[in-house]
């Protein structure tokens, strides 16, 4: 994550993107991820038993706290290269598949609990992909989003990565809070809990490991993330 970068990164599309980045993504210390874990952990403690899907799973990190939590899992993305990172971690192998979470594989009210996680913004248009996470919701199931907040899209915080000498900046399309709760009431949910943290002390040390440190203190000023947890009537 950069904030107002005054360089201009090479921009490139979510798949592009996430595959060159897959290799290094769980290495990379992020304040975006370490605020979003820090939020929704709790969300995410009473799994055991329950039918799991993650859209836009990435590397797993989301899959592995919930088959350790007693989880039934099942995670698609559409990099190969995050899906490979993802397939090799403990109790994933065959749990992962390619598929585009517009377009899930799945039947109507198969899952107990579904997230996407930070990856609204790349797939366009967000609330068709949110009523698509919907409609794959067992009824009095549970559907978590989370995403960078759109405040901090609009002040200039960018999703980008560094690979060798080169910056990366993953392309990302604006959306409101608004209209995913809208989408969400629309196909039966009722919003549950709605986080917009701003990052605080156990973020400092990532921004210090990620050489950002002098970014901390703004970036402090404002939401980072949204957290939304919906359930279905």
């Amino acid at each position: 994550m950069e904030i107002k970068s005054s360089s201009s990164p090479v921009l490139l599309p979510p798949e592009a993107g996430y595959d060159l980045w897959a290799r290094s993504w769980d290495r990379d210390p992020s304040p975006i991820v370490a605020l979003e874990k820090r939020t929704i952990t709790p969300w995410l403690a009473n799994l055991r038993g329950k039918r799991f899907i993650e859209a836009s799973c990435g590397t797993g990190r989301w899959l592995v706290h919930a088959t350790e939590g007693g989880g039934q899992v099942t995670g698609f993305d559409l990099s190969p290269a995050m899906l490979a990172e993802a397939a090799a971690k403990p109790g994933l192998p065959g749990r992962v598949a390619l598929a585009d979470t517009r377009a899930l594989p799945l039947r109507n009210g198969c899952a107990d609990t579904v997230l996407c996680a930070l990856s609204l913004g790349h797939i366009p248009p967000a609330e068709a992909t949110v009523a698509e996470l919907a409609r794959v919701v067992t009824p009095g199931g549970t559907l978590i989003v989370t995403d960078f907040h759109p405040e901090a899209s609009r002040a200039g915080w960018k999703r980008t990565f560094r690979k060798g000498k080169e910056v990366y900046e993953v392309e990302n399309h604006p959306y409101s809070i608004a209209a995913i709760c809208r989408v969400a009431a629309h196909a039966g949910f009722a919003l549950r809990q709605l986080s917009e943290p701003c990052f605080g002390e156990p973020e400092r040390d990532v921004f210090l490991r990620a050489g950002r440190g002098d970014l901390f203190e703004t970036a402090c000023g404002r939401p980072a993330i949204f957290a939304a947890v919906f359930q279905r009537s």
